[in-house]
């Protein structure tokens, strides 16, 4: 049987206005409705009659899986058993990642943080414990693969792993198939997470003044250059900048609209651009307007930047008054937001129109007290003004907002 889905294809399937089918062969096939949910189904027949079944949503179920229940089917039917039939004797004969996808399914997540649960427990556990009898799993199983992982100093993945495991287990004694959650203690027993460490940042605004004259004559990449300069100017977080897509980007209106699915506070989020940070961009279109990231550099071929890019582009940006590389310690990539609130707070701009332009408030608060623009006329009008500010401190002469906002 010639497959037609690749991983890469399923993942990247769009949504459309109504809902439509991506074979894979077989008669087994991807339901992509327009809420965003992809629904594996197999049309077959039992008995002169026709039937459709249902084998789960991607990602809780992936494409490998789906063949297999795919391939089960058939030999079911070839024998003359009605698939539908549950002919498992005791649901524990299923493996622990059965039950561990079922209760992340059940969490109605998002279909990239629940892709990252499943990742995340593969890799470290479901070689090992679907190899175990479900009844049989006990604390020091699980310690045995989660310990380790903290040990190598991924504590806060570890601690993940533990509540992953007991969410699991609780699914388990709801249904009444356990009695006890081996996984309920495994978090205290292991190492406790680090003090959190605020990112570098700059408070002072001549090493601010410093930086940002300095982006503007790094020598490095082209993307990663324009990738600086457009950070100041929008203080997204880092990874929203490179994953900056060009559908994202509205010229006409000034505008960056993130779905909700790629934000942190998993709610779509608007960018006024300034005309400055409109140029930065349109700058990329020579170089990356046929691709689907706006700041992909030249040895991604189309990739994105990776994690640590940004980071070490600032560290190699040299001082504009010494020509001293700034060196590590002076700012990251993720300080750009807490210098900007830091100095448009010092400006008086508004408190609230600050937060909503770092996505910080959260989605109930701004339905409280704000219209469906959560401000964005004023924080269009800020974010020009912040941009004339940027220029003004780059010029060395008159530094104060032409047009700043005031409350």
């Amino acid at each position: 049987m010639k497959r037609k889905l690749t991983d890469r294809a399923v993942k990247t399937l769009k949504t459309k206005e109504k809902p439509y089918r991506s074979p894979d062969g077989g008669n087994l096939y991807l339901l992509v409705k327009p809420n965003g949910s992809k629904l594996w189904r197999y049309d077959c027949a039992i008995h002169g009659n026709r039937i459709t079944l249902s084998f789960g949503e991607y990602p809780s179920v992936t494409l490998a899986e789906a063949r297999e229940l795919h391939g089960v089917a058939i030999k079911n039917i070839a024998k003359g058993i009605d698939p539908r039939t549950n002919n498992t004797d005791d649901p524990l004969d299923n493996p622990f990642s059965f039950f561990a996808k079922d209760t992340i399914n059940r969490q109605q997540l998002t279909e990239r943080t629940a892709l990252k649960k499943i990742q995340t427990m593969d890799k470290y556990l479901f070689k090992v414990l679907d190899t175990i009898p479900l009844k049989d799993i006990t604390a020091i199983h699980l310690l045995n693969l989660i310990q380790p992982v903290a040990d190598a100093g991924k504590k806060e993945t570890a601690k993940r792993l533990a509540t992953y495991c007991s969410q699991t287990f609780i699914t388990l004694m709801r249904m009444q198939l356990i009695t006890n959650n081996p996984a309920e203690s495994i978090s205290k027993l292991l190492p406790k997470l680090d003090e959190p460490i605020n990112f570098i940042h700059i408070t002072d605004i001549n090493d601010f003044t410093a930086l940002i004259k300095g982006a503007d004559t790094y020598g490095g990449d082209f993307a990663v250059r324009a990738a600086l300069q457009l950070m100041p100017l929008v203080f997204l977080r880092p990874k929203n900048i490179r994953f900056l897509k060009w559908e994202h980007i509205d010229f006409e209106k000034k505008l960056i609209t993130y779905p909700a699915e790629e934000m942190k506070m998993t709610r779509a989020h608007k960018v006024p651009l300034s005309e400055q940070a409109i140029q930065i961009i349109e700058s990329m279109k020579p170089i990356t307007g046929a691709q689907e990231l706006v700041f992909s550099t030249a040895i991604g071929k189309g990739k994105q930047m990776s994690e640590n890019t940004l980071n070490v582009a600032i560290a190699r940006i040299k001082h504009p008054a010494t020509g001293e590389k700034l060196g590590k310690g002076f700012m990251t990539s993720h300080g750009f937001r807490h210098s900007a609130s830091t100095f448009l707070n010092e400006l008086r701009f508004d408190a609230d129109a600050i937060e909503i332009q770092l996505a910080h408030l959260d989605k109930d608060r701004i339905r409280r007290t704000y219209n469906k623009a959560e401000l964005l006329t004023e924080r269009t009008l800020m974010m020009q003004s912040w941009a004339d500010y940027l220029d003004g401190l780059k010029r060395g002469g008159d530094v104060v907002p032409i047009h700043k906002y005031k409350s």
